[in-house]
């Protein structure tokens, strides 16, 4: 039993071809008596010929890099895809985009107008409130902004 666990340790290098002289030997000699340690090497060079029979494949040296221009490719295509009413619009905006600058720029000039008037009413309403003798030429004055 004792000499079973030792021979069983060193199966896979006599099956290799790496144990020492003394070790085959002991093996060899081992192996010829016990049945249970020969079912033993045969189920190891079994093993061994399953895995060293089987066709490994190697990949092409240029696969990861092409996988990868692959996938991103994917992705732009899917974000293409997600922003393809976005696209359609292309002309049709830069027709339409002078639309608003246009309302902008004369909405802006509408507010300077109508704020000046404001200034100018507020400025009349002061000048009545403050106690002053108001003329309509005063009145007038102050309205056009010529007077303050």
């Amino acid at each position: 039993m004792k000499e079973c666990i030792k021979v069983s340790k060193l199966l896979s290098r006599y099956l290799d071809k790496e144990a020492s002289c003394a070790d085959n030997l002991l093996i060899e000699a081992h192996l010829d008596k016990c049945l249970s340690c020969k079912k033993e090497l045969l189920e190891l060079s079994r093993i061994k010929e399953l895995v060293l029979g089987k066709e490994r494949k190697t990949l092409p040296q240029d696969y990861l890099v092409c996988r990868l221009r692959q996938n991103i490719a994917d992705e732009r295509c899917i974000i293409k895809q997600g922003l393809s009413w976005l696209s359609g619009i292309g002309d049709f905006s830069r027709k339409i985009i002078p639309v608003p600058v246009a309302v902008i720029v004369i909405s802006l000039v509408f507010m300077i107008l109508t704020s000046k008037q404001q200034l100018t009413e507020y400025s009349l309403e002061e000048h009545v409130l403050s106690g002053a003798q108001t003329t309509t030429e005063t009145a007038l004055g102050v309205m056009l902004g010529v007077l303050n």
